[in-house]
């Protein structure tokens, strides 16, 4: 009989981060970094495109014993000018600001996910690309901080109490240790492990639902993987692997509905919301192309 740890951590899911790098470069989620730049790169320059079009002055809001006013200072003057009388000088200056500061977000993502890219080298062959993978690990690069945020980076060393309930049935060990409930949960994991990606598995998620009346046995679920996500949060996976069983199916079908009609709570101390939903079946681990598309689907939820 196996027993759960009274806590554990996502990272303790992890044996080497440089497994990650592998990942993105020769693992079927390479394009997933070169998805990120494009798209980065084409809001980048649709936000460029539309400061073009806008009048190139500086927005000044300020408050007097009569109120607010409104004045700007063109590009290339000093002088201010008020335009309170104005509103759609107003709003377009506004807007004007708003898309710098967006702007400026963007060029750091892009300059960040052009270095990422940059350090993978897709073109080159596969030893070269396995002797620069071990160089940037050795020299202590922590690649967590690189692609999650500070918040997911927190919730990945936090520690948790997986499900402890029925540990006779945690019979199947992943390829990193952590035992799970079923051989298809244990394969899953074992990919997990082997891409870097850290996880937590059976960890708990409260829902507020119409019938639960406040009662902990009636309010949460154990979910069995939830993993950080490249847009910031945490992607909740249901891994199916007897849905072809009716009562199985049934309580299977309930679950997601349960996710997909009542609010997800997140935990006391939990520092990242769960908001995303993935799920797949037995035969998703088989198939090259049907466990690209959920890996994605994980790492970059729509």
């Amino acid at each position: 009989m196996n027993t759960l740890p009274l806590s554990r951590t996502a990272q303790d899911s992890v044996r080497d981060q440089s497994c990650l790098l592998q990942t993105f470069s020769l693992h079927p989620l390479s394009g997933i970094l070169d998805e990120m730049l494009k798209a980065a790169k084409a809001s980048l320059d649709s936000i460029k495109q539309e400061l073009s079009l806008l009048e190139d002055a500086r927005l000044y809001l300020h408050k007097s014993s009569r109120g607010y006013h409104f004045g700007c200072i063109p590009t290339g003057t000093q002088k201010e000018i008020g335009i309170s009388q104005d509103p759609a000088r107003i709003h377009s200056l506004a807007r004007r600001a708003f898309l710098q500061r967006q702007a400026t977000l963007e060029e750091q993502t892009v300059s960040a996910l052009q270095l990422l890219f940059d350090m993978y080298c897709p073109e080159e062959d596969h030893e070269k690309s396995i002797l620069k993978f071990r160089r940037f690990h050795e020299s202590g690069l922590n690649l967590f901080h690189v692609l999650f945020t500070e918040k997911q980076n927190e919730w990945i060393r936090q520690p948790y109490t997986p499900n402890p309930y029925y540990p006779e049935k945690l019979k199947y060990p992943t390829a990193g240790g952590i035992w799970m409930r079923s051989k298809s949960e244990a394969k899953f994991g074992s990919m997990l492990e082997e891409a870097g990606i850290p996880y937590r598995y059976d960890d708990r998620l409260v829902i507020h639902s119409d019938y639960a009346q406040d009662r902990p046995d009636h309010d949460s679920y154990f979910a069995d993987f939830k993993i950080p996500n490249l847009r910031g949060g945490i992607t909740i996976h249901e891994h199916f692997g007897a849905f072809q069983l009716d009562q199985y199916s049934e309580n299977a079908l309930k679950r997601l509905n349960d996710y997909l009609d009542f609010e997800v709570y997140e935990l006391p101390g939990r520092p990242v919301r769960h908001t995303e939903f993935t799920w797949s079946f037995e035969g998703d681990l088989y198939d090259s192309a049907r466990l690209s598309s959920l890996m994605r689907r994980i790492l970059l939820p729509f």
